[in-house]
């Protein structure tokens, strides 16, 4: 009786084990983003990456920051846009994925540099349905570089820590 309890206590570890394993193996941490996952893929949060890094070049050694471009979109949008703002955005969003399939038949990742470009410029000046998701990864993406500490402190001389001690005042 009692070799039977311990057999089904060790079949029990081995089953939990075997079922935590594949997460237990991946040492990325993944940021969640629960408004957002039900409607985009991972490729599709890489797509927003790009786009933003095309329409603001990075230069992280310049003006370093504590989290990436994508991750600081992603939680924005995450957080702060409501239940129809995030809609708006993931309509928007498939409006800009069906147009580069339509137009150029292969994805934008595939696209060269020039192309991507064009059809970008294409889009801010046709005004179109993709011109919401656009103007979203723009502007915040020029809000991630604003919020740089060398931005802050070299181009708009904020100080991290107001009220600066004067030593030495004469009395």
């Amino acid at each position: 009786m009692i070799r039977r309890r311990a057999a089904l206590k060790n079949i029990g570890i081995i089953f939990g084990s075997l079922t935590f394993l594949p997460y237990a193996c991946s040492h990325e941490q993944q940021i969640l983003y629960p408004n957002l996952t039900p409607y985009l893929k991972s490729k599709q949060f890489e797509l927003f990456r790009l786009i933003s890094d095309l329409i603001l070049p990075k230069d992280d050694l310049a003006f370093p920051t504590n989290e990436s471009r994508q991750e600081f979109i992603l939680t924005m949008i995450n957080d702060c846009y409501s239940e129809s703002n995030i809609k708006k955005l993931i309509t928007s969003f498939q409006s800009f994925e069906s147009k580069i399939i339509k137009s150029h038949n292969k994805s934008f990742f595939d696209l060269s540099f020039e192309q991507q470009m064009s059809f970008l410029n294409n889009e801010y000046q046709s005004k179109s349905d993709s011109l919401f998701f656009l103007d979203t990864l723009k502007n915040y993406s020029i809000l991630h570089f604003e919020t740089s500490e060398n931005y802050m402190s070299d181009y708009l001389y904020f100080e991290f820590i107001p009220g600066r001690y004067e030593g030495k005042v004469l009395i």
